[in-house]
């Protein structure tokens, strides 16, 4: 089962202790024309069920998000995760540049082999048919049993298992670049995801402290509108004027002024309680 969103349940429970403050107000004011008494407090007490029903929603909704909180504070101690990662990415960073600039003196290297072997070939090839004539042996002072062409021959050979060595090196050179920077990219995301958890919790930590203030406000607003509607209601059937009542507005009036900071709802609070009759 999913977890009641928290944002709407604190927006519900705002509404829900403007109604109850409302209902409250009103209730209070009902009580010096004792004739709109019991339409106030119907009206009363259905504000009070809806307020109950909106804190219920609100501590539902903040056990779940102080439990996802919970989860996601899970910090090593000692230890900054999103800097060790930007640490390990660019770590991974410099060793696949490291082994790029291998690879290009790999390149480098190859070429110059490529090239040596083919030299090498070349001259086999050309000097082979001059080298049988006996004009050109003696032009150039060799004899018939002249080393150079198994000379040539030996230099492309080596070239070539050279060529063989370095292309292999190669191959390992560009799959380790590659890990490298497959590796420093998943660094790179682990520590973009810490930084987004970090502010996540941040964020449901503020969201959680804001949740808890008008979760307080509202437990208040519900308990002094539960009293004064039980006060009420007991005045009524003692029909005796409205003495618990009047105790009852007048705990709300200190209460609420202190607690909420209201200074408007406050007045309007103690204007109804002068208004009452004196206790008979």
């Amino acid at each position: 089962m999913s977890s009641p969103p928290l944002s709407p349940a604190v927006a519900s429970a705002r509404a829900a202790s403007r109604q109850a403050l409302q209902a409250l107000a009103g209730l209070a004011e009902a009580l010096g024309t004792p004739g709109t008494v019991a339409a106030a407090l119907a009206s009363a007490e259905a504000a009070l069920a809806s307020a109950e029903a909106a804190l219920a929603g609100l501590e539902a909704a903040l056990v779940a998000a102080v439990a996802v909180a919970a989860v996601l504070a899970t910090p090593t101690p000692g230890m900054d995760a999103e800097g060790l990662y930007r640490a390990l990415g660019a770590a991974a960073d410099a060793g696949a540049a490291e082994l790029e600039r291998e690879l290009s003196r790999n390149r480098r290297r190859r070429w110059g082999l490529w090239v040596v072997r083919n030299v090498a070939v070349v001259l086999m090839l050309f000097c082979a048919p001059l080298l049988s004539l006996d004009v050109v042996r003696e032009a150039l002072g060799v004899t018939q049993e002249s080393h150079l062409i198994p000379c040539l021959g030996v230099v492309a050979l080596v070239c070539q298992v050279a060529l063989w060595g370095a292309g292999t090196s190669k191959r390992h050179l560009a799959t380790a670049a590659s890990h490298q920077r497959h590796q420093a990219l998943r660094y790179r995301r682990l520590a973009r995801d810490t930084a987004a958890a970090t502010a996540a919790t941040t964020e449901a930590t503020e969201a959680i402290a804001a949740a808890n203030a008008t979760l307080g406000m509202l437990e208040e607003v519900v308990g002094h509108l539960k009293t004064l509607v039980d006060a009420v209601t007991q005045d009524l059937e003692m029909a005796r004027g409205f003495p618990a009542s009047a105790r009852a507005l007048g705990d709300a009036v200190v209460a609420l002024g202190t607690v909420m900071g209201d200074k408007e709802g406050t007045e309007r609070l103690a204007r109804a309680l002068e208004a009452l009759p004196g206790d008979e």
